[in-house]
């Protein structure tokens, strides 16, 4: 029973992650360079977008607005593009405590404008 509890205490933290984005707290900034679009068409927006550090991991989300399909999201962690999480929304990254890691998602459609959310979060050790 204690691992159910251990379990449900993480998917609890994670679903209130998702649903209150605008709790979390980090130091965030966007930058976007869309190409030139039509009038009636709506321009790629980064939309609240965040990365909270708990213990040992950070738990990040991306999410944007008037993108074209296909989109493709990809991140990276100091400069290093982790494969294995492209096109996810909501990714969780393990970290070394006391270290500061630079964090990016890149989200990019089929016009080809690109939007980017990048923080520089420290990890953090014991418990959230």
């Amino acid at each position: 029973m204690r691992t159910l509890r251990t379990i449900g205490l993480a998917a609890l933290l994670a679903a209130g992650s998702l649903a209150l984005p605008g709790a979390l707290a980090s130091s965030a900034s966007a930058e976007s360079s869309a190409a030139p679009r039509s009038a009636t068409a709506m321009a790629l927006t980064l939309g609240p977008s965040s990365c909270e550090a708990l213990a040992r991991r950070f738990l990040c989300e991306v999410s944007f607005n008037g993108a074209v399909a296909p989109v493709s999201i990809r991140w990276f962690v100091n400069g290093f593009h982790l494969a294995s999480y492209d096109n996810r929304r909501f990714v969780g990254i393990g970290c070394q405590p006391t270290f500061r890691y630079d964090i990016r998602a890149v989200i990019s459609d089929a016009t080809g404008a690109t939007v980017e959310f990048r923080t520089s979060p420290t990890c953090r050790s014991g418990n959230p």
